[in-house]
């Protein structure tokens, strides 16, 4: 769940961890803020000088920005989002974002770090408070080579390529192991959606009966099969104990599961989350 937490509370326990005889009369205009997942700031109406906070996340994440019933543009003269944390630290804009081929266009307008740190800085005055999400994320490549296509399909912070070369099931899993990973687990009728509208293929998931017959696991994941399912008609077929490995958008079985050889070669697609 998302926690909406005013910035004073925040800037208040930072300066609490930095004096400790507990006189936060006068607070500093700025601070630090991790943040461990996601959290949604209020930046205040403000007068006077610049305000600068440090942001930071996880070592290996970025950070990702979106704004909420506003936009980005509109505030510029306000608040700014720079891309790191030093004084000459470039100052992050809509424009100069990666253009995904492969993107959900309902998603809201976001900017992302290229690190884990970042830093925020608010001048003037506003009539309201501005309300700033910001969240833990994940790299996303264009592409992963010339067989393959990426982008933020399902959510701002996590990342889906799709692998358009036909590889056995193992082969499959390597590729995106390889490229620092993992076959997609689906989760979630919403996220199987949006990735067969995305790339109408059949191809492999992660899940598989291989190591015990008729008991599936999402085997980059290891959690059993549990809650989401989307067999077709008679599928999974446990009378051919050699179909080990889950294709879907299977068009022989209405669109939904089916549990083939893993020695068929089909494409896949890669998943990344924070």
């Amino acid at each position: 769940m998302v926690k909406t937490i005013p910035l004073f509370y925040i800037l208040t326990f930072v300066v609490l961890l930095t004096y400790a005889d507990g006189n936060v009369a006068s607070l500093p205009c700025g601070g630090k803020i991790f943040v461990e997942d996601s959290v949604v700031i209020d930046i205040p109406s403000l007068h006077g000088d610049e305000c600068v906070w440090d942001i930071q996340t996880q070592g290996d994440r970025i950070l990702a920005f979106t704004l909420i019933n506003e936009r980005f543009e509109d505030v510029q003269d306000y608040l700014t989002v720079h891309d790191g944390v030093g004084k000459d630290s470039p100052i992050l804009q809509i424009e100069n974002q990666m253009k995904y081929e492969a993107s959900n266009k309902d998603l809201p307008p976001a900017m992302y770090t290229t690190s884990s740190v970042a830093t925020l800085r608010s001048r003037g005055t506003r009539a309201s408070v501005l309300q700033l999400k910001i969240q833990k994320a994940v790299l996303c490549p264009l592409n992963l080579g010339p067989t393959s296509v990426c982008g933020r399909i399902v959510d701002e912070i996590s990342c889906y390529c799709f692998n358009t070369e036909q590889l056995y099931w193992d082969d499959q899993m390597n590729f995106c192991y390889q490229n620092g990973m993992k076959l997609v687990s689906l989760e979630s009728s919403e996220e199987e959606r949006i990735i067969t509208s995305t790339w109408y293929f059949e191809q492999w998931s992660s899940l598989s009966d291989r190591n015990l017959e008729g008991i599936f696991v999402w085997e980059t994941t290891g959690a059993p099969l549990s809650g989401y399912t989307n067999w077709g008609p008679r599928e999974p077929n446990a009378g051919n104990s050699e179909e080990d490995c889950m294709v879907f958008l299977y068009s022989g079985s209405s669109n939904g599961w089916n549990d083939n050889h893993c020695y068929v070669r089909y494409p896949g697609t890669c998943e990344l989350h924070p």
